[in-house]
């Protein structure tokens, strides 16, 4: 019997607003989780090693965990877009968003991606059970967005030789563990190990850590941690360090995020596509 559970371990909606211009750089770090987003005002360009993809005001759009990009964002006066970030503890599943490209959703319409943003974002809000509402919600959603979703047909086939490093490393990410340690788990040369998980996940092992960290950093900024107690719950050895590392990943401070996903949900009352 095929195992369904995705292990679903990140669920946050977010508000992004920038002004007439914007950069969002992707191209060093894979993105660390998963994004469906809508765009509400102004215009956004994806360049990626092989394509290019525009998006308009109105269109819904997919990011997948471990992209590599380059994002144009403008606007006349402002730009604005709303997103789900999520993330599965299962990148080898058949139904991760890894085995997806990056791609416009041209068959999902704006109105049914901002009611189903408010309904999340409404039940995360509350906290409690309610969360707990909030994941059943997306899955039903995922499995809705899944058949529109272009397949990614050079998705991770040498990952069954490094799978057990990688399962580690998401489990175990707070801790130091080093190439060699990660390389005997996978019954493989130091050298070896290194070039495949390169070659498969489009960044070193420590790299591939420190995305995780920043990852489930953001997982928490929605709640009332401080800086310095996230810095060392996911496992950096000081505040300065995690606030340098998020802000070389995610393009800000920590502090800076924190804001996207904190914001007044009557915004998306006002429904004007321009």
């Amino acid at each position: 019997m095929k195992e369904l559970s995705l292990g679903l371990n990140q669920l946050q909606a977010a508000k992004y607003e920038y002004m007439s211009e914007h950069v969002c750089n992707w191209s060093e770090h894979p993105r660390p989780f998963s994004t469906i987003a809508v765009m509400q005002k102004g215009s956004g360009r994806f360049v990626t090693a092989d394509k290019e993809i525009n998006i308009a005001s109105g269109d819904v759009f997919f990011i997948p965990d471990g992209s590599k990009y380059i994002s144009y964002w403008k606007g006349e006066n402002d730009i604005l877009y709303f997103a789900i970030h999520f993330h599965f503890d299962k990148c080898h599943h058949e139904f991760s968003p890894q085995r997806f490209l990056l791609q416009k959703i041209d068959t999902l319409t704006p109105d049914k991606m901002l009611s189903w943003f408010e309904v999340l974002y409404r039940y995360i809000l509350k906290g409690g059970y309610a969360r707990l509402k909030a994941c059943g919600y997306f899955y039903e959603l995922y499995s809705d967005i899944l058949p529109l979703l272009q397949h990614n047909e050079l998705h991770m086939d040498t990952l069954s030789n490094i799978k057990t490093a990688v399962d580690y490393i998401e489990k175990n990410s707070e801790e130091d563990v080093t190439v060699g340690e990660l390389a005997q788990m996978c019954l493989l040369s130091s050298s070896r190990f290194y070039a495949l998980f390169r070659k498969t996940m489009d960044c070193s092992p420590i790299a591939y850590r420190n995305n995780i960290r920043i990852r489930k950093a953001v997982n928490m900024l929605d709640s009332e941690h401080t800086i310095e107690e996230i810095a060392r719950t996911v496992g950096f050895s000081s505040a300065i360090y995690f606030r340098r590392i998020f802000k070389e990943i995610m393009g800000k401070l920590p502090s800076e995020y924190r804001k996207n996903l904190k914001f007044n949900i009557d915004e998306l009352t006002k429904k004007t596509y321009v």
